[in-house]
């Protein structure tokens, strides 16, 4: 039977187009995710240029510095280069200043308050332009957008903290506040950080876990291949094995175990591939990773012998059947872009149930769970699912070959 094992992984792997499409083309299309989304990340944000006008409105202003200096992280004791910050502040005396240096720009708009106290901002219009260019490469629109989010935070909490005061003012003279001046300062803290996941969640793994799902099932052509020749009708070589001294079922546990170790090599090629040159982290769970790359090739492995021992269809056309299910399967799984990713977000919302029928979506959870959830019990209910799905196929298919009769060779 070990014979049987050898000579399948050999006939596998000397198949140049299963060479191609399971080892080259994850790698090809995984190279090509890196360029697509690499600078989108938000790990690349380029601080704007912001010249700080400081004259009477700002000193007045409460906060205003603080906020500045939060922003180009000038008071943090962090010295490590990777901090993000948003302003490179260039602090001037009156807007007059700010604005000659806008105009030769020395800097890409000003940062001034105003007499009511609030904040805002005047961005040079080249900078501006280049930022709303949808074919842009650089950082400046998410900067931009990041600055007006926060400084409209901060004048919106000016506005609460000044109407609150003139409240407790008019509280005080009335006598109905006890506030005291002590309370009035202390600073009071209504919210906490929390993280929801065990790891920072990278908004792109979709698109790599997708793929590892349409390799799975592309990785089914070993099983169809496989089953294939050793059917008698289909192959010189089925012929035979027909007559060989080696029982049915053992010829079908030697193609089962070539065929899932073929699968599993090529899945181990485009995992290691998207972790460790791409940076697609598993959480710090790649032996659980590792785990799911073999369920993975449990259920590409039964998948491709049910559809290998279907009686009268040629191996073009099974292998036909197996190709359709990873581009259809890949297509519901968000791997074509947006829309698909839209498209699957949608079933997941109103029809979750058609998911439990997409292998490629499921296998790809797999991989979504270890990463997304610090419970193991989506991974393990995820996993549940591919293997009852595994063992209902693997039984259909040794229904099927049990039944399986030739008039002659």
């Amino acid at each position: 039977m070990w014979t049987t094992v050898l000579t399948t992984i050999k006939v596998n792997l000397r198949e140049k187009i299963n060479v191609f499409w399971l080892f080259a083309f994850p790698i090809i299309l995984s190279s090509l995710f890196v360029g697509m989304f690499s600078g989108l990340g938000g790990d690349e944000i380029t601080p704007q240029r912001i010249a700080i006008v400081q004259d009477s409105n700002w000193s007045h202003t409460y906060g205003a510095q603080s906020f500045v200096d939060t922003l180009s992280d000038t008071q943090s004791s962090n010295t490590s280069s990777s901090k993000q910050t948003l302003l490179s502040p260039v602090n001037v005396s009156s807007v007059d200043q700010a604005t000659t240096l806008v105009k030769e720009r020395k800097v890409d708009g000003y940062l001034y308050a105003n007499t009511n106290g609030k904040l805002a901002i005047g961005v040079l219009d080249v900078v501006v332009a280049d930022a709303t260019n949808s074919i842009s490469t650089t950082s400046s629109g998410i900067t931009l957008t990041a600055l007006r989010s926060v400084i409209t935070q901060f004048n919106q909490n000016t506005s609460i903290a000044t109407a609150m005061a003139d409240s407790n003012t008019h509280q005080a003279r009335n006598g109905a506040s006890s506030v005291s001046a002590s309370d009035s300062t202390a600073s009071y803290s209504y919210t906490k950080d929390r993280t929801l996941t065990h790891f920072a969640p990278d908004p792109f793994a979709r698109y790599y876990y997708a793929l590892l799902g349409m390799t799975c099932l592309m990785s089914m052509s070993y099983a169809v291949i496989s089953i294939t020749l050793s059917q008698a009708n289909l192959s010189a070589l089925g012929a035979r094995r027909s007559i060989a001294p080696l029982s049915k079922w053992k010829q079908l546990l030697a193609t089962f175990c070539a065929s899932c170790f073929a699968s599993f090599l090529s899945l181990l090629t485009a995992f290691l591939y998207i972790r460790y040159v791409c940076g697609i982290s598993a959480g710090g769970r790649e032996a659980l990773a590792i785990i799911a790359l073999i369920i993975s090739s449990f259920v590409a492995t039964a998948l491709g012998l049910l559809i290998g021992v279907l009686p009268r269809l040629s191996q073009g056309m099974k292998i036909g059947i197996s190709t359709a299910m990873a581009c259809i399967g890949a297509l519901f799984a968000g791997l074509y872009g947006q829309y698909a990713m839209n498209v699957s977000d949608a079933i997941s919302r109103n029809f979750p149930v058609l998911h439990i029928f997409n292998p490629v979506k499921q296998v790809s959870e797999l991989f979504y769970d270890l990463l997304y959830y610090d419970s193991y019990q989506p991974f393990l209910r995820t996993s549940g699912i591919i293997m009852v799905m595994s063992i209902v196929c693997l039984a259909a298919a040794v229904t099927l070959m049990r039944r399986q009769r030739y008039e002659h060779l």
